[in-house]
């Protein structure tokens, strides 16, 4: 008995073998391995920089080898781990079977896309992508939905692009990494999309190109500066004499006499220029724009401005008004008018002289040079700039709900007003019968100790963007 019962566990020892490499038959010495299984697919898509998992199943010990890793790399465990964009393929091999899994490698993902509007085009700008060799550019007019391709950029390097002929409106943008892997073209997912940016359109202007006032656009006003304008100015307006059109500039010219022995200026003989487009050219909301040169004697007050065309009706601060700029001997402020920033106590609450206004220059530096002066004025806020760098935001939404409405009277149409004031109690000359020193001013005649003195007021373009 004992011996049949060692013959019989010798047998069924030598029979059957059974291996991590698979089920062996001793008799036929055959192999019955089995062709890996990829569990999570044969095809796979990973940014570069990104790892992922073979997951397999097979009968024994499994082994993987990557065809280029440059491309990318595998470890002994199965973990693929993308280097660069291209498109490679990683063998799974048990025993005498193998598999293949196809890896696509795709760009990096785009990082920190940034714009900045103008004109009709809008500057787009984003961090630079290893590997990459060139760039999609998406744009849409909602930040969630709705991107459509606007440009390709070739180039791994270049990191911006202008976009021309936009038409007006609101965009976000999202830009695409591209890399070659041979004919095909492989592209990263969309970056996140960029902040909102508006672009602008051309609406009018005028360039003061011509020799003369365009009356299409313009009309005098004339009178003592203080009829019904306060300030307490001692300037008469006129309609001519004061102003010439010549070398792309309407130049407003300020005069007065000056006794140069006693010191004094003769306020009587003060005489400017101040134009309206009101009933020709008002406008509700856009990107207005004023490019000039200061006056910069002492006492003069350069100003481009907007006033409520309903002004007649609606008596100022309630019509509202939009100082885009103004030259004057305390600076050059960017400020807004209503019933409670009307330096005066109109609106409930409100303080006599409350004020709202930013300083972005002196006027010696307006004078020096032309600047460019902007107020984007929207249906929420004005943002005042001066050459593109913002100096100040008017927004409403801050003040009190009950006296919101006080705060906010630009809903309606506004007109431009261009003039150059002289004296009154917004300048350093507040008092006619005191001395003053003439500095700043130009002598251009002189009768004794009369000196007749002029300054100018250089306005390059007014323009209008929607």
């Amino acid at each position: 008995m004992r011996n049949i019962k060692k013959a019989t566990a010798t047998m069924l020892a030598t029979a059957v073998i059974v291996t991590s490499a698979g089920v062996y038959d001793t008799g036929a010495a055959t192999t019955q391995a089995t062709t890996p299984k990829i569990l999570n697919g044969k095809a796979k898509k990973i940014t570069a920089g990104e790892s992922f998992k073979i997951v397999v199943k097979a009968s024994g010990k499994v082994k993987f080898k990557s065809e280029n890793k440059k491309i990318a790399k595998v470890s002994k465990k199965g973990v693929v781990k993308a280097i660069k964009p291209g498109k490679v393929t990683i063998t799974v091999k048990s025993a005498s079977k193998s598999a293949k899994v196809k890896v696509t490698v795709n760009p990096a993902k785009v990082k920190a896309v940034s714009a900045t509007a103008g004109i009709d085009q809008a500057k787009v700008t984003w961090t630079k992508v290893k590997n990459a060799t060139g760039y999609e550019v998406y744009c849409s007019t909602t930040e969630k939905k709705g991107f459509k391709k606007f440009a390709t950029v070739k180039g791994g390097s270049v990191t911006s692009v202008d976009l021309n002929d936009l038409t007006s409106g609101t965009y976000y943008f999202k830009v695409k990494a591209l890399a070659k892997a041979g004919k095909k073209t492989l592209k990263s997912d969309y970056s996140k999309a960029s902040e909102a940016v508006k672009v602008w359109t051309l609406t009018w202007s005028d360039e003061f190109n011509g020799n003369s006032i365009d009356t299409n656009n313009w009309t005098f006003e004339t009178g003592h500066g203080n009829d019904g304008w306060g300030n307490q100015e001692w300037q008469n307006y006129t309609s001519s004499g004061n102003y010439e059109v010549k070398d792309g500039n309407l130049v407003i010219i300020p005069r007065i006499n000056y006794n140069k022995a006693t010191r004094k200026f003769d306020a009587q003989s003060a005489t400017s220029t101040r134009i309206k487009t009101k009933g020709k050219k008002e406008f509700t909301y856009g990107k207005m724009e004023i490019r000039a040169k200061s006056s910069k004697a002492k006492g003069t007050w350069s100003a481009g401005w907007m006033l409520g065309a309903d002004c007649d009706t609606n008596i100022w601060p309630k019509c509202g008004e939009i100082d885009i700029m103004e030259g004057m001997d305390a600076g050059v402020p960017q400020a807004i008018h209503c019933q409670y920033f009307g330096s005066m106590p109109t609106a409930p609450g409100a303080p006599g002289g409350s004020k709202f206004y930013v300083t972005g220059l002196t006027q010696a530096q307006a004078a020096a040079d032309y600047h460019t002066y902007t107020a984007i004025w929207t249906d929420t806020s004005i943002e005042f700039q001066v050459d593109g760098v913002t100096k100040g935001v008017y927004d409403p939404s801050k003040y009190n709900e009950n006296i919101r409405s006080h705060y906010w009277p630009f809903n309606h149409d506004f007109f431009f007003i261009l003039n150059c004031a002289i004296g009154g109690n917004a300048t350093d000359l507040d008092d006619y019968t005191k001395p003053y020193d003439a500095t700043g001013w130009t002598v251009v005649k002189e009768d004794g100790d009369i000196q007749t003195l002029e300054d100018y007021f250089y306005i390059d373009y007014v323009r209008v963007y929607q």
